[in-house]
């Protein structure tokens, strides 16, 4: 999807030779491990809270976010298939660690 910010600035999958690819940033909010799930239900609760508010909307629209909030497991999601998306990127290109 176009950043709003920029809408006449293609994306990847539209400029290149790789359909469909999705190279967004994201930003999202992470708990230690074995944090319970009562606290991480209360966070996500209250993040959906402040982004449905026109403010925070507007602010970070403004700066070509788009706000989403989503559940935990939603989330969890998310992180597991761009690791698997980045490591095949790293594989493919041949990417090494100096």
């Amino acid at each position: 999807q176009r950043s709003a910010a920029v809408p006449d600035l293609p994306t990847i999958a539209e400029a290149g030779p790789l359909p469909g690819f999705d190279a967004s940033s994201w930003f999202g909010l992470l708990a230690p491990a074995g944090t319970p799930s009562d606290i991480v239900n209360r966070i996500q609760q209250e993040c959906a809270k402040a982004l449905g508010t026109p403010a925070l909307k507007e602010r970070l629209l403004s700066q070509g976010a788009i706000p989403s909030g989503s559940t935990p497991a939603q989330f969890a999601g998310f992180i597991a298939a761009e690791t698997k998306k980045w490591a095949r990127v790293v594989k493919v290109s041949g990417a090494k660690v100096d």
